[in-house]
């Protein structure tokens, strides 16, 4: 029998749903992850009972389900609010909580899904209508590895926001981590929760903040651009990856390039000397290939421009591809860096 019959039947033949509630991990029934809740889901002013279960072993239903049983006129009517969803895992109950403060509780479930090194889930919101419970949730979380999930709410008198932070990929070969999170706020027009636009966190690495620099010199934000290629050149505080110090001076060394590549494109060649002369002028074998980006860049601003002298740089690039683009290269959860994206024209 499956654990939601067996359920079933206990209560239906007057078993305590308390001390049933208490057994069901012991006996293997619940569903990993998952809690037991007891809340007054429709509002009648009686607790019901929703569990995560697992199903009947060999059976079409083993992936296991959310199960609600409403207590009505001194009996529990069972309902399956939340089935299996193709490709994902036995759904779980994460709690209930008045997330739209119409005074009753919603249930919170995700469903996960896990690969070899990293685990996903899509999550639902299930709100009473009435008759039924109704996913209220919108638009896929199943794109955030190891989601975290934080209720938010500015006061007890407004509907709660749903943060979920993409927390990171269980794979070395992924290198290092950027966490973001995605807002769900309710829109009582819809009757939803709907999602806001992703969030990066703040860079902890040097390599991201690398990557905020080149997107602050892509939308032609130089002064930006300019600051952020001196702060991965100069936080002691940044990470490395994978170890303190590991690439550093080969960052740093692009990062410089960079500087040089901005001020031209801003049209000071006064200072993209200075900075040539101030940080790539040394004879070190791990950024000397960046030095003579620079020196190229330079010499061919004075002869024929800038547009000219940039759309001569991926040549070098393509022929120096271990010493410019491999020290870039941080796993594939990272952007991949070519010899086109060296040195973009845009910015100027």
């Amino acid at each position: 029998m499956a654990p939601a019959d067996a359920v079933t039947a206990y209560l239906e033949a007057g078993g305590d749903p308390t001390t049933l509630a208490a057994s069901l991990f012991d006996l293997g029934w619940g569903t990993p992850n998952s809690t037991v809740v007891w809340t007054d889901i429709d509002g009648d002013g009686h607790l019901d009972l929703a569990a995560g279960l697992t199903g009947a072993p060999g059976g079409n239903d083993e992936t296991g389900s959310v199960t609600l049983w409403r207590c009505q006129d001194g009996a529990y009517l069972r309902a399956d609010i939340a089935p299996p969803r193709p490709d994902f895992g036995p759904p779980e109950i994460h709690q209930a909580r008045d997330l739209t403060v119409d005074g009753l509780p919603e249930l919170i479930v995700a469903y996960p899904r896990c690969g070899a090194h990293t685990c996903f889930a899509q999550f639902a919101v299930y709100q009473w209508d009435g008759e039924s419970l109704v996913d209220r949730f919108r638009g896929p979380s199943d794109d955030m590895p190891f989601p975290e999930l934080a209720l938010e709410a500015a006061d007890p008198s407004t509907p709660a926001a749903i943060e979920i932070t993409a927390t990171g990929i269980g794979s070395v070969g992924a290198g290092p981590y950027r966490m973001w999170s995605r807002t769900w706020t309710w829109d009582g027009e819809a009757r939803a929760f709907v999602p806001g636009d992703p969030v990066l966190e703040a860079p902890r690495f040097r390599v991201h903040v690398i990557h905020d620099a080149d997107d602050a010199y892509l939308r032609g934000d130089l002064a930006a651009a300019v600051a952020l290629y001196r702060r991965a050149i100069d936080d002691d505080a940044l990470l490395d990856w994978p170890a303190p110090g590991h690439r550093r001076t080969e960052l740093a060394a692009y990062a410089a390039y960079r500087r040089v590549l901005a001020f031209l494109a801003a049209g000071d060649a006064l200072s993209a000397q200075a900075e040539l002369n101030d940080r790539l002028s040394g004879r070190d074998a791990s950024t000397a290939a960046y030095a003579e980006l620079a020196r190229r860049l330079l010499a061919g601003y004075a002869d024929s421009g800038f547009a000219q002298a940039c759309a001569e740089v991926p040549s070098f690039v393509r022929e120096n591809t271990d010493a410019v683009v491999a020290p870039l290269d941080f796993g594939y959860a990272n952007r991949t860096y070519t010899a086109e994206v060296i040195c973009p024209m845009i910015g100027r």
